[in-house]
């Protein structure tokens, strides 16, 4: 009985029924929208993943087939998912070289372009007018394809990616034009000189390509009630369901398969294969098994190879990835301790502050129904960062001498300095900052050692610190692809850096490095945005190739996370996972509120219920009045430890999906039985089942019920609608009568359609009906209602279920626990205990939190 999710405002108070879901969805057409943008509200569906298989006695049967055909002990399952994981490696890591290698380029010719106009005499208004023009083209190019084609190109990825590997279905998230429109949005987006960077992106691009090439695209040819086919689609689309040679596209597989290619788009990003694995496992993914761990290293090498034989052609770990930071020499001492504390602790209150500024940020934007308007900030927030870089850039930046014998030239930029002097070129440092790119910015503050004369002045890395929260914050959420992965280590930096020059004039007599403090400082940031940490270190210890900075990066990693907490408890990603709406994240532990209270406390009771052989105007009926997407199945029998009569005696069997009915009555695979119309006939066990030809095809079919029907939108398949297309009419000569169940107060209660007349009462009449007992998943995941609900969400969140049927002591279905259920449980015991707290205060709670 899973609900689906609505993505729609939060509801005023008293707007929930008992259950927690909405008594009247605020959207009435969910047709008209696509998707989230990643950081507003839409209003569609999320329904949840079916990552626990359907264990029917038709799938029982085919994997003993499956498992006679194999050659010297393997069928060629696990080779097939060895070649598919290299190739979403080799196109990820080839993906990321594209992007890369196209950011430099274009930056080049940027600065290139604005020496020569102020070399011939145009100007520094003809240079910023090219610049904001170029800048502001790719940007509107950017935005219109997220906001008029694919809405869920927007933002870095993310945290959509940890939703979908939670178990949420993001609509149109995987869909191959997404894939196409972030990674043309992305090389728009860092080519047009907003701080905003590829890393997040590159998550969102590997697991689109691991989707890409686990989906299966196809039609079943639906069956009309003269018996007919439907001819939909080409003849090589209704030919791949039936001669996909691997199972891969289940949600199971394509899960392991998004957190490999999450993976390598990570390690591509940073040039650190472990770091990649780490950050899937910590981060990215729910679920995590040792063959997924191989799996995804596997992938995570193969992305940094290919990168890096694309850059130097030569296949080495040990040359950099697209913002990798090698040949960083600085060293430290134990003494230096104190100082590292001071740097952690300040880039984790600017960490903080970023998130804080976002959160607020985020409320005032407008929202993703106002098109124009966000295409409107999109060129604002352009224009208004590309004229702070240049104003600042020539009224704050100094110049200096080039060093001498220093290599990556081109980062050097001489802006409105003078011309070369005795063969010395001058340079604008904070122009250079600014206009270079950002990888190049971070790797220059990280070689600050002990030189007599620094890089940058001191007044310098302060405006770049600050106008650099301002601009990342402000491009932070519009709607264009970009990740804050790379701006957040830019802040970080130029905040670490600043201080290590201020340690350096407050204790002359310690050898203090800014460059050391400089990296302290980003991953410092990072960690408090993000609230990561082994992942995090390993980061950025493979990316400066040495591991003696461990320490002071663990250290690093602790205290900013330690100050973030105390000053802004949510993470970026909490942020936005708040900000879309009502995605229903499970989070790693419950919480402790959730211990005295039991899984009858917090399921579902009024729960949909089919016997084994219903009939097809009952399920008619059901699917018509509710969006629930699971429903218990129940046998009958005249022994019953109760006195109330066999029809109240409905023992649990299994559990069948909405997409299961649908299929067999868009297939017409009911049959005709012959019952009395005052009881419920009592059916024989599964074994009595003859699994003909049609049932194994009907069953694969179920098995890409998704792929063939509204891809990409799971969520249209529970309208009503479906069921109008399908045309189920009833016959004339039929009178019907229901034989639906429903479960209330622990009872199973029938209904019934009316008085029947004493005449009828033994007569025998045919009706269409469907048997269950073929497709039904008769091994279904229960808990008992006195199951504590702490117990119950651990096995929920660990085992990936979609649904969990709650019994009594006779196996009779009471309730049923989604995860709407647990989030709404975890909501209600944080206001009550909220509540109580206040009380105990003698405050007045009630004011101050809308309990639902």
């Amino acid at each position: 009985m899973a609900r689906p999710t609505a993505l729609v405002l939060p509801p005023s108070p008293g707007g929930m029924d008992m259950n927690g879901e909405l008594e009247q969805p605020l959207l009435q057409d969910t047709t008209a929208e696509s998707v989230l943008d990643g950081h507003r509200r839409e209003e569609i569906w999320v329904e949840s993943l079916d990552y626990d298989p359907i264990h029917s006695l038709v799938f029982s049967q085919q994997k003993k087939i499956q498992q006679q055909r194999h050659l010297y002990g393997f069928t060629g399952v696990t080779l097939a998912k060895w070649l598919i994981t290299i190739t979403i490696g080799f196109l990820v890591g080839t993906v990321a070289y594209v992007i890369a290698s196209h950011q430099e380029l274009v930056t080049t010719a940027k600065k290139r372009g604005i020496m020569m106009a102020l070399n011939n005499g145009y100007g520094l208004w003809t240079a910023f007018a090219g610049y904001c023009l170029f800048g502001i083209t790719v940007v509107t190019f950017a935005s219109c394809l997220v906001i008029f084609w694919t809405p869920a190109a927007a933002g870095g990825g993310v945290t959509l990616v940890m939703a979908y590997l939670n178990g949420n279905d993001v609509p149109d998230f995987f869909r191959l034009n997404t894939l196409f429109a972030k990674v043309i949005g992305t090389l728009c987006t860092v080519s047009s000189g907003l701080p905003i960077g590829q890393e997040g992106p590159m998550v969102h691009i590997g697991g689109a390509i691991a989707s890409s090439l686990t989906w299966m695209q196809g039609y079943v040819p639906r069956r009309r009630k003269n018996g007919t086919h439907q001819q939909s689609g080409s003849f090589f689309g209704k030919l791949k369901p039936k001669f996909f040679v691997f199972d891969f596209h289940n949600d199971y597989d394509r899960r392991e398969f998004i957190s490999a290619g999450a993976a390598a788009g990570l390690a591509a990003a940073f040039g650190s294969p472990i770091g990649g694995v780490l950050f899937a496992l910590e981060e990215a993914s729910s679920f995590w098994s040792k063959k997924v761990m191989w799996r995804s290293l596997l992938c995570t090498s193969v992305a940094t190879l290919v990168l890096s034989w694309l850059h130097e052609k030569e296949f080495s770990f040990a040359l950099p990835g697209t913002m990798s930071f090698h040949n960083l020499q600085p060293e430290f001492v134990l003494g230096d301790l104190p100082l590292f504390v001071i740097t952690s602790a300040a880039a984790g209150a600017l960490g903080s502050l970023v998130n804080a500024l976002h959160a607020w940020l985020a409320r005032i934007r407008p929202p993703s129904d106002k098109k124009l308007a966000r295409l409107a900030e999109a060129i604002l927030v352009t224009f208004v960062i590309i004229v702070m870089m240049f104003v600042l850039a020539h009224l704050g930046g100094t110049c200096h001498f080039v060093p001498e014998g220093t290599d990556e030239e081109e980062f050097w930029f001489q802006y409105t300095c003078p011309n070369p002097v005795d063969g010395r070129a001058y340079y604008n440092d904070l122009a250079s900052l600014y206009l270079a790119v950002p990888r190049q910015s971070i790797q220059k503050l990280f070689r600050l050692g002990k030189d007599a004369v620094p890089a940058f002045a001191k007044m310098t890395l302060g405006i770049h610190c600050v106008s650099w929260i301002i601009i990342f914050s402000l491009a932070y959420g519009i709607a264009t692809p970009g990740g804050i992965f790379l701006p957040c280590m830019v802040v970080g930096s130029s905040c670490g850096a600043l201080l290590g020059m201020f340690f350096k004039i407050l204790f002359p007599n310690v050898d203090v490095q800014p460059g050391l403090h400089a990296l302290i400082g980003a991953t410092a940031m990072l960690g408090s945005m993000f609230r990561t940490s082994i992942s995090v270190i390993v980061i950025v210890v493979e990316g400066t190739g040495g591991v003696d900075f461990i320490l002071p990066l663990i250290l690093a990693v602790v205290i900013s996370n330690w100050v973030a907490h105390h000053l802004h408890h949510e993470s970026a990603y909490e942020i936005d996972l708040g900000n879309i709406g009502s995605i229903t994240f499970l989070h790693n532990e419950p919480t402790h509120a959730m211990i005295p209270i039991t899984a009858a406390d917090i399921m579902s009771e009024n729960v949909e219920c089919f016997p084994e052989i219903v009939t097809v105007k009952t399920v008619v009926e059901v699917l018509k009045r509710t969006r629930h997407n699971g429903f218990p199945v129940l046998r009958y029998s005249t022994s019953s430890p109760q006195a109330d009569g066999p029809r109240t005696q409905g023992t649990f069997v299994g559990l069948v999906l909405r997409h299961q009915l649908l299929l067999l009555l868009e297939q017409r695979a009911w049959i005709t039985v012959e019952s009395p119309d005052d009881t419920i006939p009592i059916i024989p066990g599964p074994e009595n089942c003859i699994i003909t030809n049609d049932i194994w095809k009907i069953e694969h079919a179920m098995r890409v019920y998704h792929h063939c029907h509204n891809p990409h939108r799971r969520y249209l398949t529970s309208r009503a609608e479906e069921l109008e297309m399908l045309d189920i009419t009833e016959p004339e000569t039929t009178s019907l009568e229901s034989t639906q169940v429903q479960v209330q107060n622990g009872e199973s209660v029938p209904q019934e359609n009316g008085q029947r007349s004493p005449e009828a009462t033994n007569a025998r009449k045919e009706e269409r009906a469907l048997d269950l007992r073929p497709f039904m998943n008769r091994a279904p995941l229960t808990v008992r209602a006195e199951c504590s609900a702490q117990r119950v969400f651990v096995i929920f969140r660990t085992l990936g279920l979609r649904h969990l049927c709650v019994t009594d002591a006779y196996n009779r279905v009471i309730g049923m626990i989604t995860r709407k259920d647990i989030a709404n449980a975890q909501k209600r015991t944080h206001f009550a205990q909220a509540q109580d707290d206040l009380e105990s205060k003698g405050a007045n709670a009630e004011s101050m939190y809308h309990l639902p």
